[in-house]
């Protein structure tokens, strides 16, 4: 095994469980508002103390035998609000961050266009807003 560099995995825990399916996950960018402060021949960008919380883009792959169908658009139609825990981890399951983000609602669902002269797999893309972004260290 290398020492230094790891393969990154992702795993989501919804409300503590695990729905079995998940293909992408999009980008979490956590950013600080800014301002700007006009100076005499200057324009300096400063914070303004304003955190914006991300929304969470999910594709999930749709499988016989499986609730993953039935619990997105139970979320989805039912308008619950949900708490979902993103865990990092190596190529070998090792758990080295996790992101909690409370009270979720999900305000996208999505089943993707069918094209028969190239069929894909089954599929549903997500839209998430979280209520907030809280960094954990590792388990």
């Amino acid at each position: 095994m290398q020492q230094h560099h790891m393969a990154e995995k992702v795993r989501l825990l919804i409300d503590g469980e695990e729905v079995s399916g998940l293909v992408k996950i999009s980008e979490m960018s956590v950013e600080k508002g800014t301002i700007e402060v006009p100076e005499f021949r200057r324009i300096r960008m400063i914070q303004n103390g304003i955190q914006k919380i991300p929304v969470l883009e999910l594709t999930y792959e749709v499988q016989r035998d499986t609730e993953t169908l039935a619990f997105f658009r139970n979320w989805f139609y039912k308008d619950e609000v949900k708490d979902v825990t993103k865990i990092r981890t190596d190529a070998h399951g090792v758990e080295f961050a996790r992101t909690l983000m409370p009270d979720c609602e999900c305000t996208k669902y999505s089943e993707p266009e069918t094209d028969h002269s190239s069929p894909g797999y089954a599929q549903i893309n997500l839209t998430l807003l979280p209520w907030d972004v809280i960094p954990q260290g590792p388990a």
